[in-house]
């Protein structure tokens, strides 16, 4: 709720600038999040504690979008960027399923995992199935569960009928853990056949499934390509006209956790 943005359940003021879910220079945003509330905490609620993500997770995200839409992307690179760092910081607390215990351990952890956490792990999500799909799944999700109270089980096996994926480790990864990737990335490119091949060796600490995305200059212009990790040693090749320069991994922070 809009008030929670600046108090929590035990009087703690979250002073705008130094909160996790601060987006205030954005004043779309308060108004964004609320009415995101209709359908994600109103017709949809959660069952239990652990399904908290389910309303500010959600309303969370979709305000995210919105701004995305009314600005662009660089906006959301921001967003994420803030979210990210503040994931980091207080990920030690808890996975976004203790929901509100997070609070007993500090009361920003609750804000910076539930709102912030889910945003990147349901964005993550949106990146694995595509955006079509994605919607799918939440108009589906919101018109089986309208007027009850939802479970997270509830929505991955929504989300595994229509997509067909087996998503047990991303939820374990993202949902139910307070770990977060560590992850050494290197990367070499190679001419070849008239053009170039980046080569990417990615080693993970820990099994994580995300999107991963890659930035890169390439005949003066930026390029974005998205592989997808879902190992913890992988190897990737991508063919390219030009020589690639300026190379640079997870540019925008979408994806929370120590990149090397």
């Amino acid at each position: 709720m809009l008030n929670e943005l600046f108090q929590v359940q035990d009087g703690t003021v979250l002073v705008p600038g130094r909160s996790p879910v601060d987006l205030s220079r954005w004043k779309e945003y308060f108004i964004a999040h609320e009415i995101a509330h209709q359908w994600w905490g109103q017709a949809v609620t959660w069952k239990t504690y652990h399904d908290h993500w389910l309303s500010e997770g959600l309303a969370q995200f979709g305000a995210v979008q919105y701004l995305r839409q009314k600005h662009g992307d660089e906006v959301l690179e921001t967003i994420f960027r803030k979210f990210s760092r503040w994931t980091e910081k207080k990920s030690k607390w808890g996975p976004i399923i203790l929901g509100g215990r997070l609070t007993l351990q500090d009361p920003l952890a609750y804000q910076a995992i539930i709102y912030n956490k889910t945003t990147l792990a349901l964005n993550m999500l949106m990146d694995l199935l595509g955006e079509e799909s994605f919607y799918q799944v939440l108009k589906e999700f919101f018109r089986r569960h309208k007027y009850s109270a939802a479970s997270t089980q509830d929505f991955i096996q929504t989300i595994e009928e229509i997509s067909g994926k087996n998503l047990d480790v991303f939820f374990q990864g993202w949902f139910g853990s307070y770990s977060l990737p560590e992850v050494n990335v290197s990367h070499s490119v190679k001419k070849d056949n008239g053009g170039y091949t980046l080569s990417l060796k990615i080693d993970q600490r820990e099994a994580f499934i995300f999107p991963l995305w890659i930035e890169w200059i390439e005949n003066g212009e930026k390029v974005k390509k998205m592989v997808i990790v879902d190992e913890i040693n992988e190897e990737f090749e991508i063919k390219l006209e030009g020589k690639p320069t300026k190379i640079k991994i997870n540019p925008n922070s979408a994806v929370p956790g120590k990149f090397h």
